[in-house]
């Protein structure tokens, strides 16, 4: 679990983190090694979620090993098919984070919707669905494994 205070909005109790795979995760299909080690660290304070397409076939080989629940959609409406995978959770419990069109419902769901830009870029509705945005995925992680971040940029 990760709690942090952020003044003027509350406490927050984050237990379920769900992300994006291409373009947040990955490039190209291929995940950055970073975020394995980042997904390590943080499978100890929260569940993990990966949603994907699967555009490259390669999300089961990338997350071998991994301490993640992978689900690839099966939809022909994406976008909703990711908000609704949150439905199993109790929203005021979940962090989101994407880039794409298709993540915006995802985001605006879940407690903490955070928006990646990375080497893919960002869609712009889902830019402004998120609760902030960071530039890399390991910028993101950052804010949850030193809260004190997330308190600095939310704070009202």
């Amino acid at each position: 679990m990760i709690q942090v205070t952020i003044p003027g909005k509350g406490t927050m109790t984050l237990k379920v983190l769900v992300l994006d795979y291409n373009g947040t995760l990955a490039l190209d299909g291929e995940m950055f090694e970073s975020v394995k080690e980042n997904l390590l660290q943080l499978s100890s304070f929260v569940e993990i979620h990966i949603l994907t397409a699967d555009t490259y076939g390669t999300v089961a080989r990338q997350c071998k090993g991994l301490p993640v629940e992978v689900k690839v959609l099966e939809s022909l409406d994406h976008t909703t098919e990711k908000a609704d995978y949150l439905l199993q959770f109790n929203n005021q419990e979940i962090i989101a984070i994407g880039n794409g069109a298709n993540d915006q419902l995802m985001l605006e769901r879940a407690h903490l919707g955070i928006a990646v830009i990375g080497l893919e870029g960002a869609s712009i509705q889902t830019l402004l669905s998120a609760d902030l945005v960071v530039n890399r995925i390991e910028d993101a992680f950052g804010l949850l494994i030193e809260t004190q971040r997330l308190k600095a940029t939310l704070r009202r």
